[in-house]
C-alpha cells in the first residue's frame, strides 16, 4: 500500500510539473518545430524533418551541429534561438529550484499550487478539531481533500501539510481563496468552523461560484438550521443534534444511534450484542424482524460477518447486529435484549 500511495504521489506531482511548464514546454517544442520546418525547407543542404529538428533543439543550447547557412532569412535563427532556448531553460531551473525549496518548506505557495491540480476533490473549510477528523474521514476514504484554514500556525493545519493534504491560509469567506482551493472544480465543500455567520457566507458564496457543488456546513443555532435549510437545499449539521446523543449515550450506557432521513422518514442505525439473558438469544432473525419491525442488515456470529443475513438465521450469545429502524423501535428491540431484572427495574420509584 505504501508503494502504491507513493507512485500516485509521484505520477501527481509530475502531472503538476507538466502543467506547471506547460507553457514554457509549449514555446521550446513549437520553436524546434518552427525552427526544424526552417532549416528542413531552405538550408544549404538536404535535411530530413527529423534532422533539421534535431539540429534546431542543440542550437537552442547554443550548441549548433550546422555549418553558418548562406541564406539570410534562416541566419537570424542562429541568433535568436540560443538567446530564447537559453532563456527557457534558466527560467525553468530557477521556477524548478522554488519549487523544490517551496515543497521542503511547505510554503504557502506550494500548497496552492498543489490545489490548483486537483480535481472533483471535497473542500474543507476550518481545520478545528471537527475539520480535523472530517479531513482524516476522507483521505482514509481515499477522497482528495483540500483544506482552508484562517490560522496558518494551528497545530492540526501543520499535521495535515505533514499527511500531504494542500492546506490554503486564508478566510473562507473569500470568493479568491475559494477559487484558489479549487471550488469551481470540486464536488463538494465542507463548511466547519465554529462560526455560523461565516459558514453560512462560505456556503453561499461556493454556491454562486459553482451551482453544481455539493455544499454541507456546520452550524450551532438550531434553528437557523432549521431556517437555512428550508431555503436552501444545503444539509446543515447542527452541533447539537449530533453530540446530544453522544451525551445520552454516555449517561444511560446505551449505543449511540446515528440519524438518518429516507424518503421523509427518520430511522436510526446502531449495533446491538445479544444478551445471553435477553430473549433475543436462539430466535431466528426473520422473527427478531417481524416481531420489532426492524430490519437488520449486518451480522457477526459464529459463521462470521453476514450481509443482509437470511431470515433462518439464528442469533447466538454474544453475536453483533447493525440494526437500522425509528427510534422507538430499537427501544423496544434493546429492551427485549436487556435482562429481565434489568427491565422490571427500570422506571420512577
Amino acid at each position: 500500500m505504501t508503494v502504491g500511495r507513493d507512485l500516485y504521489a509521484y505520477l501527481r506531482f509530475a502531472r503538476f510539473l507538466v502543467w506547471e511548464f506547460r507553457w514554457t514546454l509549449g514555446v521550446f517544442w513549437g520553436l524546434v518545430l518552427l525552427g526544424g520546418t526552417a532549416l528542413y525547407v531552405g538550408y544549404d543542404e538536404p535535411l530530413t524533418f527529423g534532422e533539421a529538428c534535431n539540429a534546431t533543439f542543440f542550437l537552442m543550447f547554443a550548441q549548433p551541429s550546422l555549418k553558418y547557412p548562406h541564406q539570410w532569412y534562416l541566419q537570424p535563427l542562429f541568433y535568436v534561438l540560443p538567446i530564447v532556448g537559453l532563456g527557457a531553460v534558466a527560467d525553468s531551473l530557477v521556477r524548478l529550484g522554488y519549487l523544490i525549496f517551496a515543497s521542503k518548506r511547505n510554503l504557502p505557495e506550494w500548497h496552492r499550487m498543489l490545489a490548483s491540480m486537483y480535481r472533483n476533490h471535497v473542500v474543507v473549510v476550518g481545520v478545528g478539531r471537527v475539520g480535523y477528523r472530517i479531513i482524516q474521514g476522507l483521505t482514509a476514504l481515499k477522497d482528495p481533500v483540500v483544506a482552508v484554514e484562517l490560522k496558518p500556525d494551528g497545530e492540526l493545519a501543520q499535521e495535515l501539510r505533514g499527511q500531504n493534504v494542500p492546506v490554503l491560509v486564508g478566510n473562507g469567506r473569500s470568493a479568491a481563496v475559494l477559487e484558489q482551493a479549487g471550488v469551481n472544480k470540486a464536488r463538494a465543500i465542507i463548511l466547519a468552523t465554529d462560526d455560523d455567520l461565516a459558514n453560512i457566507d462560505a456556503a453561499l458564496t461556493a454556491h454562486d461560484m459553482n451551482p453544481k457543488v455539493r455544499v454541507v456546513l456546520r452550524l450551532f443555532d438550531e434553528s437557523l438550521a432549521l431556517k437555512f435549510t428550508s431555503h436552501f437545499a444545503m444539509p446543515a449539521i447542527v452541533t447539537s443534534q449530533v453530540s446530544a446523543q453522544a451525551f445520552i449515550a454516555a449517561a444511560t450506557g446505551r449505543k449511540v444511534y446515528h440519524d438518518f432521513q429516507l424518503d421523509g422518514s427518520k430511522l436510526h442505525l446502531t449495533d446491538v450484542t445479544v444478551m445471553a439473558e435477553g430473549t433475543l438469544g436462539g430466535r431466528q432473525v426473520g422473527d427478531v424482524q417481524k416481531q420489532y419491525a426492524v430490519n437488520i442488515v449486518m451480522h457477526r456470529g459464529a459463521q462470521g460477518v453476514l450481509i443482509n443475513p437470511g431470515h433462518d438465521t439464528v442469533l447466538g450469545a454474544g453475536d453483533t447486529l447493525l440494526v437500522i429502524a425509528p427510534m422507538e423501535r430499537l427501544v423496544a428491540l434493546e429492551d427485549a435484549n436487556e435482562p429481565q431484572e434489568a427491565r422490571t427495574g427500570q422506571g420512577p420509584a
